[in-house]
């Protein structure tokens, strides 16, 4: 059987995600690296004009989110009952709503040191959980996990709800580090916990994990 395929650029990306859930999944893939030209003229294999793409036999998506489901049902990281699926969906749009915030960050404020202190009182301070943040807080985020015991975000197993927390949590350690380990040592540990699972351990030493998350080289 082949191996999945994902289409992307040479950065890290929302297409991490994709690559946590198939490797956790004790699966391997391959990849292919995105013309920018032919993604935004071919419809039939980009038909919203970007990336991420999943090759997978038969299926072919695009949506970072749509294939991330896709992924969790395949290697069954959706959640094991509809209760803990909802769960899921629910953190993983929890985790869309910060992500935005960081885009915004790296891209439109290019990690300027003035934006960073107003990115993290807004986002990462808890003493600005009940402020106008637009729904997104680490701390929000860091509700579930304690609140399920501090493993898993949902249930008893690893979730792609986990994967998205691990990846934006991840990104944001690379700019607050000190900041984020004096904080949020729950999320801390939680973030070394997954780093050390099967699948996933090979993955973050290997060179298929791509050294730039972002295409200007910021955060």
């Amino acid at each position: 059987m082949s191996k999945p395929v994902i289409h992307y650029f040479p950065i890290r990306g929302r297409a991490e995600v994709l690559r946590l859930a198939i490797v956790a999944g004790g699966d391997d893939f391959d990849t292919v690296d995105v013309n920018y030209a032919e993604q935004k003229g071919d419809r039939e294999k980009y038909p919203f004009g970007q990336c991420p793409r999943l090759v997978d036999g038969d299926i072919d998506l695009v949506q970072s989110n749509s294939i991330a489901r896709y992924l969790a049902r395949k290697y069954k990281l959706e959640g094991k009952t509809e209760k803990e699926m909802c769960a899921v969906d629910m953190i993983m749009e929890g985790v869309e709503s910060l992500r935005v915030k960081y885009v915004n960050l790296i891209y439109n404020d290019q990690l300027a040191e003035a934006a960073k202190e107003t990115y993290w009182k807004t986002y990462f301070d808890k003493e600005t959980t009940t402020g106008r943040n637009g729904g997104a807080h680490i701390q929000y985020l860091a509700n579930y996990l304690v609140k399920n015991g501090g493993a898993f975000c949902v249930g008893d197993s690893l979730t792609i709800a986990d994967l998205c927390l691990w990846e934006i949590l991840d990104l944001h350690l690379r700019i607050f580090g000190d900041q984020i380990r004096e904080t949020y040592p729950e999320l801390v540990s939680y973030h070394s916990a997954i780093s050390e699972l099967p699948g996933i351990k090979d993955y973050l030493a290997s060179p298929k994990r791509l050294p730039e998350p972002n295409a200007n080289k910021l955060g």
